[in-house]
């Protein structure tokens, strides 16, 4: 009679832990939002999540929150705070430990508008050593952010 009760309380426990594992985990959608990477912090006490906010910059929403689970992801969107960025994301049915639904599985550096003619530019620049060694000493002389735009068009 004791072993029935247990294997059945067991069973029961691994059902409800199974159900809630799915529906805690189960994509509801998936999809990509591009914008400006506004605000990502780190929050929770014991289970710690990057949180963030993407400047969507037109339309009825203008700002979109979301949840980043994978650390490494995390640390990788903080360096690029405050630059045009396309996320990619999964909508979650629940939210548990999170701020959002949504997270974060993967993003890319969306190019401005108007930097490719400038790294066309840069690319013919190139070309010729005399100009490369003149302008890279102008640039650190004078303005030493250009030139870490300069080595974004080598990419």
């Amino acid at each position: 009679m004791k072993k029935k009760i247990f294997f059945t309380l067991a069973l029961i426990v691994l059902i409800l832990g199974a159900t809630s594992w799915g529906l805690l985990n189960y994509n509801y959608s998936k999809g990509y939002r591009s914008g400006t990477l506004v605000k990502i912090t780190t929050k929770g006490m014991f289970y710690k999540t990057y949180e963030g906010t993407l400047d969507l910059g037109s339309g009825d929403q203008l700002t979109w929150d979301f949840s980043i689970h994978d650390q490494e992801l995390g640390k990788q969107l903080e360096k690029n705070a405050g630059r045009m960025v396309r996320l990619e994301y999964r909508e979650l049915l629940y939210k548990v430990f999170y701020s959002t639904k949504y997270d974060v599985t993967s993003w890319a550096v969306v190019r401005e508008a108007g930097t490719e003619n400038f790294c066309r530019l840069v690319n013919i620049m190139r070309k010729s050593r005399i100009v490369v060694e003149k302008v890279k000493s102008l640039m650190s002389t004078y303005d030493a952010s250009l030139l870490e735009q300069v080595r974004k068009c080598q990419n």
